[in-house]
């Protein structure tokens, strides 16, 4: 799998579909399909994706029923809901009612869906990259310093591979932690915390 990508993931009826996406957008992605909502749900939940391609009429269960699932413990991903029936599901209600951040309705122009698509990729990546995460900052102001992880760890008196945990994200740093960064690096903990709490919502509810 190509790691410059996004992990996006189809729940539609038609494999059809499935197989047309994962045909024509960039391969870099890495795509997963499936054509049972239940099957899509339990993988959603073993897995982080960032993109989730949803058909409104699937099986047993509708998109409404699946969103409502997922919005119960992932507030973060990006749904676009699909749907070929535009009356009984109409866009703007859809928006307004569903915890999603787009809508499509099918039509007969497959290559209007792909460029739709590309577009709201392009979109997710651009702001995607915008953002680091706080163990990138760190791992920043760590180079800018000119500290090795060694360094950093001695002065928090802890070990260095929790140092290594911080920079790639696995693990986040408690409150007091921060702190101490901070005078070090001489910055404010906004900085190191990016700023926006927010961009690391997941992780630090996770833990």
């Amino acid at each position: 799998m190509n790691n410059s990508g996004l992990r996006v993931i189809i729940i539609d009826d038609d494999s059809g579909i499935i197989d047309s996406i994962k045909s024509f957008l960039d391969p870099r992605h890495y795509i997963e399909g499936f054509t049972s909502s239940k099957e899509g749900l339990n993988r959603l939940k073993e897995e982080k994706f960032d993109l989730l391609i949803l058909d409104y009429y699937i099986d047993e269960l509708n998109g409404k029923n699946v969103i409502d699932e997922i919005r119960k413990y992932n507030s973060e991903l990006y749904i676009l809901l699909l749907t070929g029936f535009g009356e009984s599901v109409p866009g703007r209600a859809t928006l307004e009612a569903l915890k999603i951040q787009n809508y499509y309705e099918k039509s007969g122009d497959f290559e209007k869906l792909i460029i739709f698509l590309e577009g709201i990729i392009k979109s997710m990546e651009f702001f995607k990259g915008e953002k680091p995460t706080i163990g990138e900052r760190i791992k920043e102001l760590r180079k800018q310093h000119g500290f090795s992880q060694e360094e950093v760890a001695k002065y928090l008196e802890i070990q260095r591979s929790t140092i290594s945990l911080y920079e790639s994200g696995d693990t986040t740093p408690p409150a007091m932690t921060i702190v101490k960064l901070a005078r070090l690096f001489n910055v404010t903990t906004d900085y190191i915390l990016c700023y926006e709490l927010n961009i690391e919502k997941n992780k630090l509810t996770s833990k």
